[in-house]
């Protein structure tokens, strides 16, 4: 479907979800004690979305909570069922005090909304190591300039949850807000990592028991939109040594990963985050992961083997290997001398001191707070 096509689909939906919008906004009124989740990454609630509920309900049993899920894959079956989930959230957006996102929703961006509508953007991932949203517009793995102008793409944000401090300028770009917007508090992720490690390391053993034979390396490469067949898997497990080290290749749900040959795990019941718990090491390439690894001192390492081609097709916010140094390389077979020899912890000590937000294992205390302060949550 041409650009063009893209855009005038968009304004015809534009125009008959704003009608059905202004009538619901005519019969219905705002519940001050009513707090909406909405997210496109998953067909239920997500971990960082059942926290902040769970954080609600302990402190106000009367908070009245919704949520809307819908994980939009891109075939016509995905999109029939997120257009359904995104008319099903238009009744809340009409009657809720405050909007929490983990992504870009439609509805949200589009739409006119009461005064009393206050909009979190809880982006999912703790920074923004490679370029997103505003940033990769007519790029080739971002959106079209005028496509996104007619989706009106991450506008109507009254509060965009980030990581550290030295990712704002980054947060800006991508979502086109102000740095006071910012709430640089991290995510309920974060404390699910800091405060359960242990617990989560026993679960995925007890799946797993030979992952506690030997120490662990974790692969988890970043989403490519719209590239080929990716080699990095492959390539990775031929260099380093698989009778001293398990392997777990854990790809993108959306990825093109070429699987190696011979032994690797991969563990599909655990989210990547949960994986680390087990890690001696995590092999990433441009993911926020990294950051979740950095949380909990996993030594990490960047197998950057597409990194000129990336630039140019997605765009990276900071150099890895000034950020890095002794971490990162296009090299498989250096990555695997690093993990034979000594890793440079100075190297991720630095990276923690600079990158990670601070008080982390508080962030679901800290935004359950934000919605109550600056959102205005039931406040009559």
């Amino acid at each position: 479907m041409s650009t063009g096509i893209k855009v005038a689909a968009h304004y015809f939906i534009a125009v008959v979800f704003g009608a059905i919008y202004a009538v619901l906004k005519l019969v219905t009124r705002v519940d001050p004690c009513k707090i909406t989740f909405l997210s496109r990454h998953s067909d239920g609630i997500t971990r960082d979305f059942r926290m902040l509920i769970q954080e609600l309900e302990r402190r106000d049993p009367n908070i009245v909570i919704a949520t809307v899920s819908s994980r939009f894959e891109g075939n016509p079956r995905a999109a029939l069922r997120f257009g359904l989930a995104s008319l099903r959230s238009l009744y809340h957006l009409a009657t809720t005090k405050v909007c929490v996102l983990d992504s870009y929703w439609p509805a949200v961006s589009s739409l006119r909304h009461r005064p009393e509508l206050v909009v979190f953007q809880a982006w999912h991932s703790l920074g923004k190591i490679k370029q997103s949203g505003r940033q990769t517009l007519d790029r080739e793995q971002g959106r079209s300039q005028k496509l996104a102008q007619s989706m009106r793409i991450h506008e109507g944000y009254d509060w965009v949850v980030a990581g550290g401090k030295a990712w704002n300028p980054f947060y800006c770009a991508s979502f086109g807000v102000d740095e006071s917007k910012l709430l640089n508090i991290g995510l309920p992720r974060a404390d699910y990592l800091v405060n359960h490690r242990q617990q989560i390391a026993r679960r995925v053993l007890k799946s797993h028991p030979e992952l506690a034979q030997k120490p662990t390396i974790l692969y988890a490469p970043t989403f490519r939109r719209g590239s080929g067949p990716d080699t990095g898997a492959r390539d990775l497990a031929a260099a380093i040594d698989r009778d001293r080290f398990n392997l777990i290749v854990h790809g993108h749900k959306d990825g093109n990963l070429i699987m190696p040959d011979g032994e690797y795990v991969t563990c599909p019941g655990f989210t990547g985050p949960e994986l680390l718990t087990v890690a001696e090491y995590l092999v990433t390439d441009y993911s926020a992961i990294a950051v979740e690894a950095a949380l909990i001192d996993v030594k990490t390492l960047y197998y950057v083997h597409d990194h000129d081609e990336y630039l140019a097709t997605n765009g990276l916010n900071i150099d890895l290997f000034e950020e890095m140094p002794g971490c990162v390389s296009e090299s498989a077979e250096e990555i695997a001398r690093v993990i034979d020899g000594e890793y440079p912890m100075d190297a991720l000590r630095a990276y923690q001191a600079k990158f990670i937000f601070d008080s982390p294992g508080r962030s679901t205390e800290n935004l359950v707070d934000c919605f109550f302060e600056k959102g205005g949550l039931c406040t009559r």
